[in-house]
């Protein structure tokens, strides 16, 4: 194991110190794996599925959010203008 420091203690694995008990190593047959067979269209179908149950959640808050946004953005070029001057210094008290 090694008696003074920077002793090498063999490499990872083998250094010496008793095997571990109750340690169970399972494989699987590479007949039975298929890791990516039929990933590429579930992908693409599941993501759409997900896509159309969660559009209403973003779409619905968006137009509402860009139609508020695009009628004060309408009023502040109203406001700037040569008609909405009077207005703007009515706001601006």
């Amino acid at each position: 194991m090694g008696g003074h420091p920077g002793a090498y203690m063999g490499w990872w694995g083998s250094m010496g110190s008793p095997t571990q008990k109750y340690l169970n190593t399972y494989t699987v047959s590479p007949y039975a794996q298929s890791a990516l067979k039929g990933s590429l269209e579930k992908a693409f179908f599941n993501s759409f599925r997900r896509f159309t149950s969660q559009i209403l959640y973003i779409a619905i808050p968006g137009v509402v959010v860009w139609e508020i946004w695009a009628k004060n953005r309408d009023y502040n070029h109203y406001l700037y203008t040569k008609a909405g001057r009077e207005e703007l210094e009515r706001v601006n008290v």
